[in-house]
């Protein structure tokens, strides 16, 4: 083998060996990018419950204020509190300010599986991209070996000289 064989045979070892190490990088990079979105989904996962629990909270505020300027008017007006039909108002509003407040939550339990499950699929793609990185990088060690190999390999043994003894056997 010349000396230009052999440095074309190190350069391409060296080629592969490189290569493989930047598919390694860049699956872990990319591993490192899904997790990354993993953690925002499930930080906006827990925001979207927070925020609703405080919609929530604020639909119930403005429900009791809704009742408290219904009693001020009908004490205004003189009636009475303990009159049916004002009981069922009442009644009617209440049930329509849980409505609107469970609703609320119920949207952000919503979102948070939302955000959950995209989380779910982003830790499911880190996991991937890693996996699918080492497949290729030794995929392409093999193909480079390989070549290396037809390149070099047979040459060197149709070159070569042959081994063993010249002695005949008589």
């Amino acid at each position: 083998m010349s000396g230009f064989e052999l440095i074309a045979g190190l350069a391409g070892a060296a080629g592969t060996l490189v290569q493989t190490i930047g598919t390694l990088q860049a699956g872990r990079e990319e591993k490192a990018k899904f997790a990354y979105e993993q953690k925002v989904q499930q930080q906006q996962a827990d925001e979207a419950q927070a925020s609703s629990q405080r919609d929530a909270g604020a639909r119930y505020r403005e429900g009791r204020l809704l009742a408290s300027q219904q009693r001020a008017a009908i004490a205004g007006s003189g009636g009475s509190l303990a009159d049916a039909s004002v009981i069922d108002l009442m009644n009617d509003t209440q049930d329509e300010v849980n409505l609107a407040a469970q609703t609320e939550i119920y949207k952000g339990e919503q979102q948070k599986r939302g955000y959950n499950d995209a989380a779910k699929i982003a830790g499911i793609n880190a996991n991937n991209a890693m996996t699918r990185a080492k497949y290729q990088a030794a995929g392409g060690l093999f193909a480079g070996v390989s070549n290396m190999y037809s390149r070099f390999g047979q040459q060197a043994r149709a070159s070569a000289p042959a081994t063993g003894s010249n002695v005949i056997y008589q």
